[in-house]
């Protein structure tokens, strides 16, 4: 791995809106700056230097991001997992699991997968060791759990339905799973079936998992509002999940994004920032058309210098 050359930053959360990426102050609650985008974005994806991915809907194409102002556009649409090696990114393609170098998206592991299309969701552990995939069509009832940087191992895990949203824990020792209206799963490493269920009640929208590992954030919608409901996992248990608290939110949460610092919500018709573990809201930002939100870096790490012709000038 190439040595980093760390960059500074300030708490700073990236919010997808249509056709623009908006970079707001977590701390202040302040719009810092928007970017707009050569079309409507599908999703958010923090890279490890300050950057963020989108890939686009209308085109086969994904943009790369800077609060700056410059936009990179990638040829074909990526869905990059990022993780602790801030050099690499994996990837779900066609009947495989990629590692690529970022950003230069040089190939440089394949995994094969047991199944021959794309993802319909995907997630990795913080080191990257584990990834899990969800597979399209009828085999959405299971999950695929890859040991994406020991050898590659591929184990399949029987769930009680098609799932509809999915994190890892950091460590990667444990999945969760939305698998019904409300009904959450917990699946391990090396288990045939998952480990245990939980109805949350309300609609389950979106997954999270704060950033100590210790609490899984579970965004739903209920008539006139949203919550988040924080659920603790223990795999010894006979109960391996357990509801722990309810946070009340303006609107349906449609996405979630936790650090070490703070839990940032797309919730009705703007972001709500959290306390760490999902408990306390701290602010409420008005942002027209958000659908997707990620905390970035607060230390960006990168491999390219400002000077190369790497970077975007």
């Amino acid at each position: 791995m190439a040595a980093p050359i760390v960059l500074a930053a300030a708490a700073v959360a990236a919010v997808l809106c249509p056709g623009a990426v908006a970079f707001v102050d977590t701390g202040t609650g302040t719009m810092t700056s928007t970017v707009s985008l050569p079309g409507d974005g599908l999703a958010l994806f923090a890279a490890p230097d300050g950057r963020v991915v989108v890939p686009l809907a209308s085109q086969e194409a994904t943009a790369v991001v800077a609060a700056s102002g410059t936009v990179e556009r990638w040829r074909g649409r990526l869905f990059p997992m990022f993780f602790a090696d801030f050099d690499r990114m994996h990837v779900v393609l066609p009947g495989e699991l990629a590692t690529l170098s970022y950003p230069e998206r040089v190939p440089l592991v394949r995994i094969p997968l047991p199944f021959a299309t794309g993802a319909r969701r995907a997630a990795c552990s913080a080191d990257g060791r584990l990834v899990a995939v969800v597979p399209p069509g009828p085999e959405g009832a299971s999950l695929t759990l890859v040991a994406a940087l020991e050898g590659g191992t591929t184990t399949s895990v029987r769930l009680g339905g098609g799932a509809t949203a999915l994190a890892i824990a950091p460590a990667g020792e444990f999945a969760v799973v939305a698998t019904g209206r409300g009904v959450v799963e917990v699946a391990g490493a090396g288990r045939p079936r998952a480990i245990g269920t939980l109805d949350v009640g309300g609609e389950v929208r979106v997954l999270g998992i704060t950033a100590d590992g210790r609490t899984v954030l579970v965004g739903t919608a209920r008539a006139g509002g949203g919550e988040i409901v924080g659920v603790r996992v223990d795999l010894a248990a006979k109960a391996p999940l357990k509801e722990r608290f309810r946070t009340a939110l303006p609107g349906a949460v449609a996405a979630l994004s936790a650090d070490d610092d703070e839990v940032a919500a797309v919730a009705g018709d703007g972001v709500v920032v959290l306390s760490a573990d999902g408990k306390k809201v701290r602010r409420k930002l008005a942002i027209d058309g958000a659908s997707d939100v990620k905390l970035l870096p607060k230390r960006a790490l990168t491999a390219v210098p400002e000077w190369s012709e790497g970077r975007t000038p």
